[in-house]
């Protein structure tokens, strides 16, 4: 399975979604434009996309309300580290109320990583950042058990959104 993503104006890739309605695409926006998802095991409708892999996924998302794209960049030499330790993630925040799912996305060009995941609100992610649950899924960051600074290529960020409602994924 792939993952595309683009991003542009919402009134823009609004007009790019316009008859794809049964094509598992996702519109998020927020205040500084939009991201326009596509999972699809063919190829897609995009012009200009970033392909991924869908590394991992857990949880049936259904109609979220808020999406976080964290993107994670890393050397290339090392995405084999990388990987190996979110192959064995704890995986504790698909199982936190109002997480719809996560899907974990590998680059194919040399692009970051995206670990997305799916809220029904952005009171549910915010719930998850302040857990039990959160603390221990990232309780080695920042020490020696946890992945070394030299493995990334810049520092990691997050983009959030809000879902227009009447789409599924």
């Amino acid at each position: 399975m792939n993952v595309y993503v683009t991003y542009g104006t919402y009134d823009y890739l609004s007009k790019v979604k316009e008859g794809h309605d049964g094509e598992n695409v996702k519109l998020f926006s927020n205040s500084d434009g939009a991201a326009l998802y596509h999972e699809t095991s063919s190829e897609t409708f995009f012009k200009n996309a970033k392909k991924y892999e869908l590394m991992d996924e857990k949880g049936e998302v259904t109609d979220p309300g808020f999406v976080v794209l964290n993107h994670i960049p890393v050397e290339e030499s090392e995405r084999a580290i990388f990987e190996d330790r979110f192959k064995n993630r704890a995986g504790k925040v698909e199982n936190e109320p109002g997480c719809q799912g996560i899907r974990i996305l590998r680059p194919v060009h040399n692009d970051p990583y995206i670990v997305a995941t799916f809220w029904n609100t952005e009171k549910d992610f915010k719930n998850w950042q302040t857990s039990e649950a959160y603390q221990t899924a990232h309780k080695n960051r920042n020490t020696s058990k946890g992945l070394p600074k030299t493995i990334f290529s810049g520092k990691p960020y997050l983009k959030t959104y809000q879902v227009e409602k009447t789409d599924s994924v």
